[in-house]
Order: structure tokens, then C-alpha cells, then sequence
């Protein structure tokens, strides 16, 4: 089986990259508006997503997988591969429009009206509506069948009333599409229906909710009496449940999020790589801003972290993949990883240094030092992420 890309597909591939070399060369306007996304030079950057999901969309690299009778694109399969790793190459910004483009978007044209889809999908893919998912209820997260919100035909209007909660991005959506029962004598996963309704819809209001760093990325909506139309019920009366794991199946299948968060672990590996080839070269890496940015500290023989330490040559990559790559996790889960050595390699044994680590993420791990076990026997230098290798340990130690 051939499974290289094909002479056309490569075509697509240079035509991408020749359009966003042209798009992001520096001073051009597109330029500038990826500048505003980033929150750089004033403005909002809001708008500035909003309008650089609509440049993609114009130039044919948005909904992809839709079909062109529904403003799609009608691409293959190995196009929509091949836009989502050059996207992720170029470090382009997001498309705002995640959730109208990923769950709500897909589920329209499997199971929306004619009227629905020519209406709402040429909007998603331009980002003129911005969509939220009310799915989620205080006392339906896991149990989503068991949500409470409720929604009473009134001759041709729907009158909703209740609480969402976990709502992302509400706090700048244009619609929401919802979970609602309408019948609440039926079993909880019949009488459930699926609706779409404007966020101005008087009755309905948002309530963000902060976290620490200030952010509310999350909302809380409550609805109070709000009437949405006949007309925006998705599907069947009472059969939102089979469209909503339709949704649900479709948010689980974000190839372009797969395909970036792959771009951005190389990323990582390679600057982990290349400072640890540094110190492996006798040049000493101060462990701070300098290392995030790949610069050289003081040329002295041990690194120093943060607190003025000195970190033994032996160490040293596993600290900077610690403070590079924030792979360590919070303390008990170093305490789980120190248990899970010691079991394995004896009293004393320590866990496998950050780097390592990464294996267990399916990159191939750098090879270390060996580190003494019990009954001073020296352990092979690699990571226990593998079960063969931690097997292999502790017969090399005297434990088997």
C-alpha cells in the first residue's frame, strides 16, 4: 500500500504554503490582524478573530469536510490533513468559530432542516454567529440525561426555562443551541429536544464564571421564561437525545486539534533536545527566562535553577525538562511516580526524569546515566515508562 501523499495533494500543500507565506509577511495586512488576535497594538481582538476566520474561510480553508451546497468546501480527506498540519506549521491563529464549526455545524447537516442549514452554516463558516453549547446543568454533567431544564410549547413558540452551566465562550456568542425537556413524563433520554436560540432572546442571561487568573472562559446561563420559535427545534419533538450524541460524536473528532497538538509537542521535543545537547556539550544553561527562550546562560560547569542551586552535570537534563516542559505534574503525582520506581527497581530508585517521560506520550525517550539501585547495582539509563524496561531493571538489580 502507497501511503504517500499524491502529486495533487502536494499541489494543494504548495498552494497553502505559498498563500499563507503571502498572508504573513511582515507588514502585509493579514499580518496586522493576526497581531490584533494576539491581543498586540490596541483594538479588539475579538473582531480581529472574528475577521481572520472570514480571510481563511474566503480563501477556501475553512469547513473543509462541509459540502458545497452548504457554502463547504467539499475537500478529501488528505486535503483536510494536509490544511490542518500547515495551519499548525504556521503557528496561525485559532478560528474563534471552534463550536459552530466542530460540533454544531456537522450535526446541521446531518440532521437540520433545508431552511437551517442555508440559514445558519454560511454563517459559522464566516464567523458572523458565534456559537456556545448548552449542554451542561448543575445536576447533569456526567448524567447529561438527567438535565432539568425545561421547555413548554406555547402555539408556536417554545417557552424555556432553567440553568446551563460549563457554557464556553458564552460570554461572546451570538447563539447557543440547547437541551431541553419536553416531556417530562417520558423517560429521561425521550423526552429531551434540541434547540437553537439567539443569545438577545429577552429572559435569557449570562453570568461568567472566573478563575483564578482573573479569566471566564466558562459561563453560567440562566433562562428565564425565554421563547424561542418553533421553527429552531432540530430534528424530532422529544429525539434530542439521538442528535445531541450525534454532537457529542462529532466534538470528539477534531482532526485539525489533534494534528496542532502533535505540531506543538515537536516544538517542545526539539527545544528539550537541543538544549539538552547543549549541556551535554559542556555548555551550562541557566534554568529561567534564558531557557525558555533557548539562550545560553553563564559559562560555568554546573547549571544553576532558579533559587541559585547548583544542579550536578549528571541531573541536569532532567531538571531542564522539569522546568521546560512542566512535566513533573503536582506532588503526589511525583510521589506516585517515586513509589512506582521503588517498586520496580528497589529502595532508593527514583523516577525517570521529565524528558523520559515524554515516552510514555509515544516520543522516544533520551537516553540517561544510569542511577544506582539497591545493593549498588546500576540501573540502565532510560526511562520507566516501559513495562519490558522496568522488568528488565529489576533483574538487573538483584531483585528477580
Amino acid at each position: 500500500m502507497n501511503l504517500d501523499f499524491s502529486v495533487e495533494d502536494e499541489a494543494y500543500r504548495q498552494r497553502l504554503r505559498d498563500w499563507l507565506a503571502e498572508t504573513m509577511a511582515a507588514g502585509s495586512d493579514d499580518s496586522g490582524l493576526m497581531k490584533l488576535v494576539a491581543g498586540e497594538g490596541g483594538g479588539n481582538p475579538i473582531d480581529g478573530a472574528r475577521r481572520w476566520q472570514r480571510r481563511l474561510y474566503e480563501a477556501g480553508y475553512v469547513g473543509l469536510a462541509w459540502p458545497k451546497e452548504y457554502a463547504g468546501q467539499g475537500a478529501s480527506f488528505t486535503e483536510q490533513v494536509i490544511c490542518a498540519e500547515e495551519l499548525a506549521k504556521h503557528r496561525t491563529p485559532p478560528l474563534i468559530n471552534t463550536i459552530g464549526l466542530s460540533i454544531l455545524g456537522p450535526t446541521l447537516v446531518q440532521h437540520g432542516t433545508e431552511v437551517q442549514k442555508k440559514h445558519f452554516l454560511p454563517r459559522i463558516l464566516c464567523a458572523e454567529d458565534l456559537w456556545c453549547q448548552g449542554f451542561s446543568e448543575p445536576c447533569a454533567g456526567s448524567d447529561l440525561a438527567a438535565l432539568q431544564t425545561r421547555a413548554e410549547l406555547d402555539g408556536d413558540h417554545f417557552v424555556v426555562t432553567g440553568q446551563k452551566v460549563w457554557t464556553s465562550m458564552a460570554v461572546i456568542a451570538d447563539w447557543i443551541f440547547l437541551l431541553v425537556r419536553t416531556d417530562p413524563d417520558a423517560p429521561k433520554r425521550e423526552g429531551i429536544s434540541y434547540l437553537l436560540c439567539d443569545m438577545k432572546t429577552p429572559g435569557l442571561s449570562v453570568r461568567p464564571l472566573r478563575n483564578a487568573a482573573g479569566g471566564a472562559h466558562f459561563s453560567e446561563v440562566f433562562l428565564d421564561e425565554v421563547r424561542i420559535p418553533r421553527d429552531q427545534l432540530v430534528g424530532e419533538l422529544h429525539g434530542g437525545w439521538a442528535i445531541a450524541r450525534s454532537s457529542l460524536d462529532h466534538e470528539r473528532s477534531g482532526l485539525s486539534g489533534v494534528i496542532a497538538l502533535e505540531e506543538t509537542l515537536s516544538r517542545l521535543w526539539r527545544l528539550a533536545a537541543g538544549a539538552r545537547r547543549r549541556l551535554v556539550g559542556g555548555q551550562a544553561l541557566r534554568l529561567g527566562a534564558a531557557s525558555a527562550h533557548g539562550q545560553d546562560g553563564p559559562g560555568t560547569r554546573g547549571s544553576t535553577c532558579a533559587r541559585g542551586q547548583e544542579i550536578p552535570p549528571r541531573r541536569r537534563s532532567g531538571a531542564l525538562a522539569r522546568r521546560l516542559l512542566r512535566c513533573t505534574g503536582p506532588q503526589h503525582r511525583r510521589r506516585d511516580q517515586r513509589d512506582h520506581a521503588q517498586h520496580h527497581c528497589g529502595e532508593g530508585a527514583r523516577p525517570a526524569a521529565g524528558i523520559g517521560g515524554l515516552k510514555a506520550l509515544g516520543l522516544r525517550s533520551l537516553r540517561r546515566t544510569g542511577r544506582p539501585a539497591a545493593g549498588g547495582a546500576r540501573v540502565p539509563g532510560r526511562t520507566l515508562a516501559s513495562g519490558s524496561y522496568a522488568r528488565r531493571s529489576r533483574r538487573d538489580a538483584g531483585h528477580d
